[in-house]
């Protein structure tokens, strides 16, 4: 069975767009477009790595990422973020395992993996 990558964004768009990089490198996908929604995908589907939106409504942002890392089930997962900065804000470096920009090609998906330390096929 495929390793699992969770996708947390606010635009279906880039959600299909990531969805398919994660299915061509070999992954099935869980996605969700809330926030809140993060913790309990998490702990029901063991992903490997989570794409995280760093713009998603409703969301404490920074709050729910170091949640992630407070509970045992989830704080060892890489969690990558997906933003139009150039880089994560400074309250999202420290818990974040990357960073993919709003313009995101397959190669830079691919690289994020690598950085996750995440092999693909």
């Amino acid at each position: 069975m495929p390793q699992t990558i969770l996708i947390v964004a606010n635009d279906p768009n880039i959600t299909y767009l990531f969805q398919r990089y994660a299915e061509e490198s070999g992954f099935r996908t869980v996605s969700a477009c809330q926030g809140k929604d993060v913790l309990d995908l998490a702990h029901h589907t063991h992903p490997v790595l989570i794409i995280l939106d760093t713009e998603l409504p409703g969301s404490t942002g920074p709050n729910m990422l170091h949640g992630l890392r407070t509970e045992a089930d989830t704080r060892n997962i890489p969690v990558v973020l997906y933003s139009g900065l150039e880089g994560p804000a400074e309250e999202w470096e420290e818990d974040a395992t990357g960073h993919l920009p709003k313009t995101v090609m397959y190669d830079d998906f691919v690289a994020a993996l690598k950085q996750a330390g995440v092999n693909h096929r």
